[in-house]
């Protein structure tokens, strides 16, 4: 196993532990809320995450 293959599963379990952050105004919060769940989808294509 290569050290990405070992790092992935640790790295993903600690993403999606993370609260997602809701929209607040105006602010750049909706669009991280927007690219984390992005992030999130696209690991799940790839295998990773529930």
């Amino acid at each position: 196993m290569n050290p990405f293959e070992e790092k992935m599963p640790r790295l993903v379990a600690e993403l999606h532990a993370q609260p997602v952050r809701r929209s607040l105004g105006e602010g750049g919060f909706a669009e991280s809320a927007k690219l984390e769940q992005a992030i999130k989808a696209n690991l799940r294509g790839l295998g990773y995450g529930g």
